[in-house]
């Protein structure tokens, strides 16, 4: 190692002449600055970011430079005093910075730079925009700050006598999902954050696979890139992370056999050991938090898997299944996600762990989405004992049971099993824990449900803890990181009962990312700009009420197009999450993905405040009013500002404000509420929302309530 570092620094030393002389350190000037930069799903906090040349740069030694260079698994080799900084990108490739010349070099090849990297004191400045480029990350500008986004950089494929392999090239390791559509026969590679310049159409052989279509949707600063595979029916797939290099391979092959690789790895029926390491525990980086559940039922479920693997919960809790698994193309199939490989231990300071954010969600520019290096996960513990001190049952919003188990450690492997109907015993077995304490036999309020055990199932060779479940019919379980928790792992039996063809058994892994720094504390920097939030669109439509013709969707956006006018007037900038019948995140993503989207928009935005604007609905036909909700304590005088407001306005039954966890205004940085102005399921008030004028006067009330609580739009800091 001592040796090819030696040798990587000769090569710089070399390169060091190459266009200029070495700046004078005392005729640069750097400007500090408060700009926000984001780098693959996550906001980089820096010690000393500041603009020379009008361009970003930062010194080679700043938490900053090395959190954004762990985030897409690349490292920096710098001493101080010296005249350049090599970065190795997650590809091997050298990335050559040298002090006095306008270029840096490739792999040896030099690309030209707008400026030269410099030295203040003894600090070695780089150039941010440049190393980004470099690292193969999309560049992406916004007003307050910079976004570098991961790229799906080629997508190729090559068949054999046995099998065809899409290769899919990303610039740093990617969080991929998949779905198949067993109607379309599509199988989708999802990579969430991530952008493309390989948009468009390939052919394949035919014999497995028709053609390729890679697209790009959602908001700039936090894309989707989807590569949808036609696959010829009969045909056998599977994704595998390619081993040593950023890339996922899909599969195709009539034989299951062919779906091996040569190198060993199979994401066939089993999960193997990633080989990657994976760049989570990094100091200095905000990762998104995991959604809470919501009581809300106004989010359409996503259908899973069975708990193959980590997972993330959607705004109601439920958590997405998340390891590869054999699919086949004459059968409908559930959408399956990667899972997560054991974290790097890095240099950095004993940090707080939180739990892995799956999806997540994270457009505009504040995208702090799921920042996993997913695919094969890697099902070995922890070599230090893991324990579980503590076990519970609750009940969950929406109907179900969650048992939630606090672990002294992790990540910690499971695999579990679930018999057919009549029998339909289901049990997970977690490997390399212990019990602390006596087995213990716990309720539900599940009528389907007699009994869940939870014992020290074995000790030797391997301690293992059982939970054993005793339904009455399927059940449908979930597995995961409890939200917004440090050590706990749920296990979640919802009330639904699993789809008819749904695995019967799985294995996968819980884990926590590790952060060294608590997300810092945002000021809005746009103090005359407001974020509207249309809430539901696109293919999901929200409440209804078919005996009106009302849309929850259509009345939503009516509504913020009314109040975009009214602020207007009043001299506010206004940016809309949607304007317009669409999702603003990925269409095919999940529930954390889209709200993680809008509340991107607001936080790249640096928006003065955040309300987002929902048509309630009960079982309950005598519900009505209007009622704001605010989650941060902090919030609760803008609630009840626009609460006051909406309804002198509009004349409507005062429900009053609540506090709720719901996923925008706790993921938001500004100011946040959501208002629920009416109920479409009651009579009265869905007459007064097929009115245009009742419409107008609920916009007119929260725009009143915008001005009374912030005074009205200021000079941005």
């Amino acid at each position: 190692m001592i040796r090819l570092i030696t040798g990587v620094l000769c090569a710089a030393t070399a390169l060091s002449g190459l266009l200029m002389a070495r700046a004078d350190a005392a005729g640069v000037p750097v400007t500090p600055t408060n700009a926000k930069v984001y780098v693959a799903g996550h906001e980089v906090a820096f010690d000393h970011l500041g603009i020379a040349y009008n361009d970003p740069v930062a010194p080679a030694g700043d938490r900053g430079v090395r959190t954004m260079l762990d985030l897409v698994q690349a490292q920096i080799t710098w001493q101080p005093g010296t005249r350049f900084a090599v970065v190795t990108r997650a590809d091997g490739v050298l990335i050559t910075l040298t002090v006095g010349s306008a270029a840096l070099a490739i792999d040896g090849t030099a690309t030209a730079m707008p400026f030269a990297p410099f030295y203040r004191d003894s600090d070695l400045y780089l150039p941010l925009l440049p190393l980004a480029k470099a690292l193969q990350l999309g560049v992406r500008g916004f007003r307050g700050g910079y976004v570098f986004v991961p790229q799906v950089l080629a997508i190729k494929a090559h068949s054999d006598a046995q099998r065809t392999v899409v290769e899919m090239t990303t610039s740093a390791p990617a969080a991929y999902r998949t779905s198949y559509d067993a109607k379309a026969q599509v199988l989708s590679i999802i990579f969430p954050g991530f952008g493309t310049d390989a948009q468009g159409t390939q052919p394949l052989s035919g014999r497995d696979g028709l053609d390729i279509r890679v697209t790009e949707n959602g908001p700039p600063g936090f894309p989707t890139t989807t590569v949808a595979i036609d696959v010829k029916r009969g045909v056998k797939f599977a994704a595998h992370r390619v081993n040593g290099a950023p890339a996922v391979d899909a599969v195709l092959a009539k034989n299951e056999a062919a779906l091996h690789l040569d190198d060993g790895t199979r994401a066939v029926g089993h999960v193997s050991a990633s080989q990657i390491p994976t760049p989570l525990p990094i100091a200095g980086a905000t990762a998104s938090p995991t959604p809470a559940p919501s009581a809300t039922p106004r989010v359409n479920s996503v259908a899973t898997a069975r708990p193959v693997a980590m997972a993330t919960p959607t705004p109601h809790g439920r958590i997405n299944s998340t390891a590869p698994q054999i699919m086949n193309s004459t059968a409908p199939a559930t959408p399956v996600a990667a899972a997560t490989p054991k974290p790097t231990p890095t240099a950095t300071p004993t940090p707080t762990p939180i739990p892995i954010a799956s999806g997540s969600p994270t457009p505009g520019a504040s995208p702090q989405v799921e920042p996993t290096d997913n695919g094969s996960p890697s099902p070995t513990p922890t070599a230090v004992e893991t324990r579980i001190t503590a076990v519970s049952a609750i009940d969950i919003p929406g109907g179900g049971t969650r048992v939630t188990l606090t672990l002294t450690g992790g990540p910690v492997s499971f695999e579990w099993h679930r018999l057919a109907d009549p029998d339909n015993r289901y049990w997970l077995d977690i490997k390399g824990v212990t019990l602390v304490g006596p087995s213990q036999t716990l309720t539900s309020a599940l009528p389907f449900v007699k009994q869940i055990h939870v014992t020290q199932f074995a000790l030797d060779p391997e301690p293992i803890v059982r939970i054993a479940i005793e339904p009455t019919q399927p059940v449908d379980v979930n597995v995961g990181p409890v939200a917004q928790s440090s050590d706990q792992m749920g296990v979640e039996i919802e009330r639904d009962p699993p789809a008819a063809d749904a695995p019967k058994a799985g294995v996968g892994v819980v884990a926590w990312i590790v952060t060294g720094t608590p997300p810092p504390t945002r000021t809005p920097t746009e103090r005359d700009l407001v974020v509207i939030d249309p809430g539901h669109g696109g293919n999901d439509p929200g409440a209804a009420n078919n005996s009106y013709g009302l849309v929850e969707s259509h009345l939503t956006l009516q509504i913020s197009l009314r109040l975009r006018e009214d602020l207007q007037r009043l001299g506010w900038r206004v940016v809309m999450t949607r304007d317009a019948d669409y999702e603003v995140g990925d269409p095919k993503g999940d529930d954390a993905q889209e709200l993680q989207a809008r509340c991107d928009v607001a936080n790249a935005a640096g928006a003065r405040v955040f309300v987002s604007v929902h048509i309630n609905s009960s079982v309950a036909h005598s519900l009505n009013g209007t009622t704001t909700y605010y989650w941060r304590p902090a919030d609760k005088v803008f609630a009840q500002t626009i609460q006051n407001s909406v309804v002198a306005a509009d004349g409507i039954t005062d429900d009053g404000i609540k506090r709720n966890d719901f996923y925008v205004i706790k993921h938001t940085d500004m100011p946040a509420v959501l208002i629920e102005t009416a109920f479409l399921s009651n009579s009265h008030d869905s007459e007064f929302l097929a009115r245009p004028s009742f419409l107008d006067k609920v916009a007119q009330g929260i725009a009143n309530g915008i001005m009374e609580f912030t005074g009205g739009p200021q000079a941005p800091l």
